[in-house]
């Protein structure tokens, strides 16, 4: 402890600087020079150097080249012990045979930047919790540098992706701001990640996804898509993914459903105030409904209403997951249809009527175990962040934090 009270003593020893080489994790040539602590402004300038006669290495051959002049850098850094940290160096110039004088690469920060590594990494850290006007104020930066940050790290891990095995895709569609204005997301359902991200949800962005998956993969290794019954992704899918199945699973056919429970007890509540306050009662299984909620539902069947014969409807229908057979799933399939198109309720009727025409796509999914399951949690972290940010200012400022919070990228950690 002895080192640390002399560093913010008045007077700097040798020690001191041997403990500030070894925070950076400094190795030669380089070497920590001097340091300058300001008590009164909490700031510290660190200064480094290196040895004489130290020859570099050319950044675009890597040979090793004689010193052909220096230009001074400053970079932020981490906070030492709530003072401002700033690292000061003349950085070398070389120049090669045939070649401009290029500035050498240091170890502590990387090319046009005005950080460390280490200070930017604490930055993709922060992000997780984080909104960037917070980041931007608890470290006292700009945001505009920090947004500069995060995207040049979410574009560097991006271009490592890895897709070599990808072959099931879900496609689903996110509001971004009131209006109708909409993207699409790609997941790797097998890695629980988004992959790509394109503006509206037109058939278009299929098209656009496979220029970009074209670049890393051969697109038609994707065997199966997992999306909604939209006829825009259905006709996108099957103009540029020829080849892989459409699917549809459990999690969207049951959201259809939902949707059309609630459209017939608004209807109905117009003649049965009863039906007032209950559309979130009518989402849940039985399982999972509070007591008050059980004698409320049972009160309403008791009434005979369209709403709960739609509810029942629904607990039908899901019971379908539960088949493993598919010859006895497709019966089933077909009974439900049955009852159905002769239930008298126009919603159940016409959603009886979609789920029979893509009864093939809702089959195959139960078949190969295909859920966009992960899809739904990842859509929730993601309207997190656009709540916690209250507006992201730019295109490339929201694809990077859908990025950051559900692409499962591989981000600097050296802080």
């Amino acid at each position: 402890m002895g080192n640390l009270i002399f560093l913010f003593s008045n007077s700097l020893v040798v020690d001191d600087k041997e403990l500030i080489q070894l925070a950076l994790g400094l190795s030669s040539p380089w070497y920590v020079k001097d340091i300058n602590l300001n008590v009164s402004k909490k700031r510290m300038d660190i200064y480094l150097d290196f040895t004489r006669g130290t020859k570099f290495p050319c950044p675009v051959c890597n040979k090793l080249c004689d010193l052909h002049d220096t230009k001074e850098r400053v970079w932020r850094h981490l906070d030492f012990f709530h003072h401002e940290t700033y690292i000061h160096a003349r950085v070398p110039r070389t120049k090669c045979d045939g070649d401009d004088v290029k500035l050498v690469e240091v170890p502590w920060t990387r090319q046009n930047t005005g950080f460390t590594l280490f200070f930017e990494a604490l930055i993709v850290a922060m992000s997780k919790e984080m909104s960037v006007s917070s980041i931007a104020e608890l470290i006292n930066i700009h945001e505009n540098s920090v947004w500069i940050i995060l995207a040049h790290y979410v574009e560097e891990a991006r271009s490592r992706m890895d897709l070599s095995k990808l072959d099931t895709i879900g496609v689903d569609e996110i509001s971004v701001k009131k209006g109708h204005s909409y993207v699409t997301l790609f997941y790797d359902l097998k890695e629980s990640r988004v992959i790509h991200i394109e503006n509206g949800k037109k058939k278009s962005v299929f098209k656009n996804f496979r220029e970009i998956l074209s670049r890393k993969i051969d697109p038609d290794n994707i065997k199966y898509i997992s999306m909604d019954m939209y006829p825009a992704f259905k006709g996108g899918a099957r103009e540029y993914f020829p080849n892989a199945k459409i699917v549809y699973d459990k999690f969207h056919i049951v959201k259809m459903m939902n949707n059309a429970i609630d459209k017939i007890r608004r209807k109905e509540y117009q003649t049965n105030k009863e039906l007032g306050k209950t559309r979130f009662m009518w989402l849940k299984n039985p399982e999972n409904l509070s007591d008050r909620e059980v004698v409320k539902i049972q009160s309403i069947k008791d009434l005979d209403t369209e709403t709960a014969k739609a509810y029942r409807f629904k607990l039908g229908l899901q019971r379908l997951w539960e088949i493993k057979n598919m010859e006895v799933a497709r019966e089933y399939l077909d009974k439900w249809y049955y009852w159905g198109t002769h239930s008298n309720i126009k919603e159940i009727i016409t959603l009886a009527k979609m789920i029979k025409r893509n009864s093939h796509g809702i089959l195959e999914s139960i078949k190969q175990g295909i859920s966009n399951g992960v899809v739904e949690g990842l859509n929730n972290k993601i309207k997190t962040v656009f709540k916690r940010s209250y507006g992201l200012k730019t295109e490339k400022c929201r694809n990077t934090m859908i990025f950051l919070m559900a692409g499962k990228l591989r981000l600097p950690t050296r802080c």
